[in-house]
């Protein structure tokens, strides 16, 4: 089991020396892409600590699509080949088109079904019975059991499809980006496509239209995600939904990992978090 750290930060990225891999770059904002002078000193940097580089990308517009070109040409150039995790299906045409880079599904294409506000009604967890009002009267309602065939709809995704993954190797994408959910995953991909999955913060939602951006009434961005996150149903929820720019999370528990671990297709952890890094002292534990 190798271990990635994923940041795009160059500092925190020289940081991660009890890590396998560096995942460098961003999954969910093209403001947050590092340029080409950033990538290669990241590179430099973790080649010279026999650490992995991978380069990560969010889905992209018109706007960054010299930007990120010019990343790819660099990183083509190398000697050894690199993997570079795409978020949408432009992004990967762009990666295809070279013969040295290796392109990975990123997270958010595969689409696993995510809100863990559902886990007490796909584990038949929740209240079975109700008061209800209506008309200034109340009544008791007895909740539905749940079928079974729910929780293996909500741990599925279109990866166990066979069209799916055929696609997937046809076109030389080897692995794939996963979540970790509360009511686990129950996936029977290839076994020539690899697995990641990220902990400890689990991705929810995303979106273009970021609130932080929104919140400074303009359209320039001036990266307050950087320095604050909103924590929301902190005292209410089992899962506090976490929002950073234009991103929502949860956090998952170790169980979680310990779980997903299981499947023999995984292969890499990606830590997301700095200090869950500093505390990762003895990898074999996972």
């Amino acid at each position: 089991m190798k271990i990635a750290f994923l940041t795009n930060n160059l500092n925190a990225a020289k940081q991660c020396n009890n890590a396998d891999i560096l995942y460098f770059g961003d999954e969910f904002c093209q403001n947050k892409i590092p340029d080409t002078k950033t990538v290669q000193k990241a590179y430099k940097w973790a080649s010279g600590n026999n650490i992995q580089f991978v380069f990560v990308l969010p889905y992209i517009t018109n706007e960054k699509i010299k930007c990120v070109d010019s990343v790819l040409k660099y990183l083509n150039a190398l000697q050894t080949k690199t993997e570079v995790i795409f978020n949408d299906w432009g992004t990967f045409t762009m990666i295809a088109s070279y013969n040295r880079l290796l392109p990975v599904m990123g997270r958010l294409l595969t689409k696993q079904r995510k809100d863990p506000i559902a886990e007490a009604v796909i584990l038949n967890k929740q209240s079975k019975i109700k008061v209800m009002s209506e008309n200034n009267q109340k009544f008791i309602v007895e909740t539905k059991k749940i079928p079974k065939t729910l929780k293996t709809y909500f741990q599925k995704s279109f990866l166990d499809t066979s069209y799916a993954t055929d696609f997937m190797i046809s076109n030389n994408i080897n692995r794939c980006e996963l979540d970790l959910l509360p009511w686990g995953n129950k996936l029977n991909i290839n076994k020539k496509i690899k697995q990641s999955v990220y902990y400890p913060f689990v991705n929810i939602s995303t979106t273009r239209y970021c609130g932080a951006i929104n919140l400074t009434y303009t359209n320039k961005c001036n990266f307050i995600c950087l320095k604050q996150t909103l924590e929301i149903g902190k005292d209410k929820l089992k899962y506090p939904y976490i929002i950073n720019g234009n991103a929502i999370f949860y956090k998952a528990s170790e169980k979680m990992l310990c779980d997903a671990l299981k499947n023999k297709n995984t292969d890499r952890v990606v830590i997301n978090d700095s200090l869950t890094l500093q505390n990762l002292k003895d990898k074999k534990h996972i």
